[in-house]
């Protein structure tokens, strides 16, 4: 395995990890969101909290809505602030 595709296996774990913490904070299933999703079955939403599978831009938003969150809360892309500015 690779460096980078150990990375983004890590990546997507973490990712999922973030969802599915997000997910049981607001009582849904993984049915229901996957419902909102557009997917008739579970199994894409437990992919992705597993980190076998990515999440796909389209579905941010959806997921953002329903988790009451922000895009930062389920990939942790937080910018800090930059000390040198001002």
């Amino acid at each position: 395995m690779y460096m980078f595709d150990r990375e983004l296996e890590i990546t997507r774990r973490e990712i999922g990890a973030r969802l599915r913490e997000l997910r049981k904070r607001k009582s849904l299933t993984q049915c229901e969101l996957a419902k909102a999703l557009g997917h008739n079955s579970s199994t894409r939403l437990n992919q992705i909290e597993l980190g076998r599978t990515r999440l796909y831009a389209e579905e941010l938003p959806i997921l953002c809505e329903m988790l009451a969150c922000t895009s930062s809360d389920i990939i942790g892309e937080h910018i800090e602030p930059n000390e040198d500015a001002g």
